[in-house]
Formats: C-alpha cells, sequence, structure tokens
C-alpha cells in the first residue's frame, strides 16, 4: 500500500529585499544629514592681570578685528591686501622696537599666524600679542 508522503518545504529568507531596504535607509540618512561646513578652530585667547609687559608706543600697534579688518595708525585694511600692506609697515614702524598685536578674541588663528609670520619675515623680532577690548 502507498501512502502519500507530504513534501517537506525548504524554507528560505530571501534577503535581497532585505539588501534593497538597507540600502535605501543607507541613502536616506545620507541625503538628509547636515554636513558641518565649518572648518576653523574656535580660539580663545586667555586673559592675564598679573602679567606686565613693556607698551610700545601708539605708532606700533596694529588691532586685527575678527571681521579681518586691521586697523593701523587710524586707517583701516583688509587682511586679504597683507603683502602690500606689509610694505608701508616696514616704512613706517621701527624694526627695533615693539609692535603691539591686538587682537580680537573671536579672530581666526590663521589670519593671526599670517600677520605674525609676515612681520617677522620682514625684520620685526619683538611682537607682544594681546587681547582687543573696545
Amino acid at each position: 500500500m502507498k501512502f502519500f508522503h507530504k513534501k517537506t518545504q525548504v524554507l528560505s529568507v530571501e534577503i535581497t529585499p532585505l539588501i534593497d531596504i538597507v540600502f535605501l535607509l543607507v541613502i536616506f540618512f545620507v541625503v538628509t544629514s547636515k554636513i558641518e561646513t565649518n572648518q576653523y578652530l574656535s580660539l580663545e585667547l586667555p586673559e592675564t592681570s598679573s602679567f606686565s609687559s613693556l607698551q610700545a608706543d601708539a605708532g606700533q600697534n596694529i588691532v586685527l578685528l575678527d571681521t579681518g579688518i586691521l586697523v593701523i595708525n587710524d586707517q583701516e585694511f583688509n587682511i586679504t591686501s597683507l603683502d602690500q600692506l606689509m610694505s608701508g609697515i616696514i616704512s613706517t614702524f621701527n624694526k627695533d622696537t615693539n609692535v603691539v598685536l591686538s587682537i580680537e578674541a573671536k579672530a581666526y588663528h590663521e589670519w593671526v599666524i599670517a600677520l605674525m609670520d609676515a612681520l617677522q619675515n620682514a625684520g620685526f623680532q619683538n611682537i607682544q600679542i594681546k587681547t582687543y577690548t573696545k
């Protein structure tokens, strides 16, 4: 006598739709994520009350504002024209006395380094930095 045997079915999970869903989720999160465009270093300059230094005369002060404006002898210049500005600084400033860089706390560190490097390349050796207060 022949009995009817039930065929056992093999259960398998199809992962192709699962992979499709995972890729759609990855694309969704990549497209909706916020990309940070600010690549500048936030630097807070320290303040001191116990340190006293020799102050240069009023003609030897350079003020760097957080907008990229250099104020020298009550005249405003842009930091982007630093190469042209250095020829004027070399002709008017005395290289033997102190140059004081008054820098606003939110000014970019890149500007400070570029200004200090240009002054040192021009032969100024006595450069002081202080935080600019209005």
